[in-house]
């Protein structure tokens, strides 16, 4: 990873260094491989599905109510 430009905070600094090596670990691995655990770790349920839709339509009408106040 070259040196981080934007921040000088040594948290901010190592958790980017993780994510490049856990992005670098993951880029070993074969992508048909990479492809199936995607799919593994990105399935939903119906349910879960409408679930998700019906928070992010309860979160908009909240938004939207304090925006007009």
């Amino acid at each position: 990873m070259n040196a981080a430009t934007f921040t000088t905070n040594p948290h901010r600094i190592a958790r980017l260094q993780q994510n490049y090596d856990a992005g670098a670990q993951r880029e070993k691995i074969p992508a048909e491989q990479r492809e199936q655990m995607d799919r593994q770790l990105l399935t939903l349920s119906p349910e879960c599905l409408s679930q998700l839709f019906a928070k992010v339509a309860a979160l908009q009408k909240t938004a939207g109510k304090s925006s007009v106040a």
